[in-house]
This record gives C-alpha cells, structure tokens and sequence, in this order.
C-alpha cells in the first residue's frame, strides 16, 4: 500500500501532520476535476471545522505507479 504524507501549516504557527493512503489523491483528482480550487478544495477534502485555520495544505509522496505527488493548496 502507497502512504500518502499530509502537512497543513496553520495560521498560528502550528503544523498537523498525518499519512492517508491513494484514496485521497483519487479524491483529491476528483474534486480539483469539478473545479474546486484552495478553501473549498480543502474544506471537501479535509474539514471545514478548524480552530486556527490553514495557511497551505501540502500533499506529497509517491503513487503506487511510481509518480512522485507534491501537491500545495492554499488557503484562499
């Protein structure tokens, strides 16, 4: 199984870090597919329910084909 690394630096300074698996690149795909671009990307991907909110959402790794993913979505 492929792990999927995640980083979302916060607008106070705090950094949330967790792994996920390919699901969420597929999902990812999806919604950048229907046009959904930085808060409102994230908000379906991630959560809409933030003490402080993110700066940037950084999604990186390596797909299980072999293609490296680095993906950097901000906030706005």
């Amino acid at each position: 199984m492929t792990t999927i690394s995640v980083s979302i630096r916060m607008v106070d300074g705090s950094l949330s870090e967790f792994a996920s698996d390919e699901s969420l690149l597929r999902k990812l795909y999806a919604l950048q597919g229907q046009g959904l671009r930085g808060k409102q990307l994230i908000h379906q991907l991630l959560s809409d329910d933030w003490g402080p909110p993110p700066l940037v959402v950084e999604i990186y790794g390596t797909s299980s084909d072999g293609k490296q993913i680095h993906v950097r979505i901000p906030y706005s």
